[in-house]
């Protein structure tokens, strides 16, 4: 007697591997051939001819019914025996593949023991006797009131108001924290219209908007709703409705979900940003204010202060008054930087600080830049090497502010390198624009130094830094005027090692590149 030969016909190919396994367990050399393809499941049972096909209740390209019949549909062959697999909810497609055809079905997923038995059988009568009568699965029981019971706990216990009225607008169902929140009895609501149950404004809203949906006038959605309560209170509700049809009959489902705390929180969360943003406004004009005030009698003491250190009406004939002069010089000019930076961020804030732009050679205007820090770099026996990496395009920027920028991460970096040490800058292309990297070799920052560092008015507290003044607004700075041009200003440090700073300008400020030299080589 040949072997069985099962043809599985399955979508998945996890059920495809389980059937298959199942299949060639049933012993008697039974062969099972798998098909994720109807179609190709049926060009092969033209030429070969299988004891028996089970087919999933729906394969993807179509449903067990029609796969049955363009079964039958193949000419010169008798037609195999057909079991269908599906749910046990797929009633549907179960009946119409029996109608169609089948001479069995199986309830996915399928229970091992059953499959092998049924199967077997059906492959036993296959090759001796007719197929045994159907075994019809036997549905499973359900005690409706006990269903209906622990649907109404459930709903109960949903942490949300829940009612449902009818198209003559009465109550069929409400849950307790609907009714408890109306201040009534479920059953004094229920078989009653809002309006008159209640006799409050959640009645009444209940009442109208129900209305204008069962006639057509509004859609189901969400809306927020301020209402007094039965107690007195004001509150806000969330309500969401749903048109619920069964025929000719109508009903409205509402679910209500009291948010007046979260409310009153989002009002208290806008009103404190209202604030904050006024104290920071007001901070911001003041120093704005106070900038100006104070650099008005500056400009008088660094005036006067330079026509006496250069002795410039005639020699004072006491030298250390000259000194004295050139301190008070310096004095003013270190704390004129402090207003100008102070000043620069508060237009920053303010978005009141506006580019003058222009074509700017990158590589000349660091070079100058480098030169107003080289007598602070020798002091500390620092050297300052620029170099570019080939050809850098001409940068649409406002150099002043450019200049800023890099004396600004210039001069922090001289500020906390080790003497002897060396600072690179360096200029290069970078995804079609230009970036400006600062390299130092210094005490470095560990990832909270960093983050303190880019706070205005933060200073990484070391015994080095303190050593140096500063109102720590320099980094922060920089960094907004790079954001003004588009750019981007990174930092990478370790502590120790030293720091790396990344200052990137986008494609769209780069003109077309100029000759440069590959290496400018500068040394300061």
């Amino acid at each position: 007697m040949p072997s069985p030969l099962l043809v599985i016909v399955d979508s998945s190919v996890t059920n495809l591997k389980i059937l298959e396994r199942l299949a060639t367990s049933l012993g008697d050399g039974t062969e099972a051939r798998t098909f994720r393809s109807p179609a190709e499941a049926i060009a092969f049972c033209r030429g070969q001819a299988p004891d028996l096909v089970a087919v999933a209740g729906e394969t993807g390209e179509a449903e067990a019914a029609e796969f049955i019949a363009r079964l039958r549909a193949v000419p010169g062959r008798g037609v195999p025996p057909v079991v269908v697999i599906a749910p046990f909810e797929d009633r549907d497609c179960i009946d119409g593949a029996l109608a169609a055809g089948a001479a069995d079905h199986l309830i996915s997923p399928v229970d091992h023991h059953e499959f092998r038995t049924r199967i077997g059988n059906l492959l036993r009568y296959r090759q001796g006797a007719a197929p045994p009568p159907l075994a019809e699965e036997p549905r499973p029981r359900v005690d409706l009131s006990e269903a209906h019971e622990r649907l109404l706990r459930v709903l109960d216990a949903i942490p949300a108001m829940v009612c449902a009225t009818g198209a003559d607008g009465r109550y069929r169902f409400v849950n307790h924290p609907f009714a408890e929140f109306a201040g009534r009895r479920a059953k004094q609501l229920l078989g009653r219209r809002p309006a008159e149950a209640q006799g409050d404004a959640l009645g009444r809203l209940i009442a109208e908007d129900d209305a204008r949906l069962l006639s057509g006038a509004a859609r189901p959605g969400t809306s927020e709703d301020e209402i007094v309560a039965a107690d007195g209170t004001q509150r806000v509700l969330q309500t969401t409705k749903s048109l619920f049809r069964d025929g000719d009959d109508a009903m409205v489902v509402t679910v209500l979900e009291d948010i007046t705390e979260r409310k009153e929180a989002e009002r208290e969360q806008a009103a404190a940003r209202d604030q904050a943003e006024i104290a920071n406004r007001s901070k911001t004009e003041f120093l704005a204010t106070m900038s100006h005030e104070l650099r008005t009698p500056l400009n008088a003491i660094i005036g006067f202060s330079q026509v006496m250190a250069g002795e410039m009406l005639g020699p004072i004939t006491t030298q250390k008054y000259v000194g004295y002069a050139r301190d008070v010089l310096a004095s003013a000019e270190h704390l004129l930087g402090i207003i100008n930076d102070i000043l620069d961020v508060s237009k920053l804030e303010a978005g009141r600080l506006e580019l003058t732009e222009e074509t700017v050679e990158l590589d000349k205007l660091v070079a100058d830049v480098l030169r107003l820090v080289e007598v602070k770099a020798r002091a500390g026996e620092i050297r300052l090497d620029l170099r570019s990496e080939g050809p850098i395009p001409r940068l649409i920027a406002d150099p002043r502010k450019i200049k800023q920028i890099v004396l600004n991460v210039v001069s922090n970096a001289i500020k906390f390198s080790h003497p002897g040490g060396e600072i690179e800058i360096v200029l290069r292309r970078r995804g079609g624009g230009i970036a400006v990297v600062v390299v130092d070799h210094g005490i470095g920052m560990d990832a909270q130094e960093v983050a303190l560092a880019l706070t205005r008015f933060g200073q990484v507290a070391s015994s080095m830094s303190r050593r140096h003044a500063g109102t720590g607004l320099g980094l922060p700075l920089a960094i907004g005027l790079v954001e003004l041009h588009g750019g981007t200003l990174s930092i990478e440090s370790t502590k120790g090692s030293g720091t790396t700073v990344t200052i990137a300008f986008p494609p769209d400020r780069s003109e077309t590149p100029i000759a440069a030299l590959a290496s400018i080589g500068s040394r300061f």
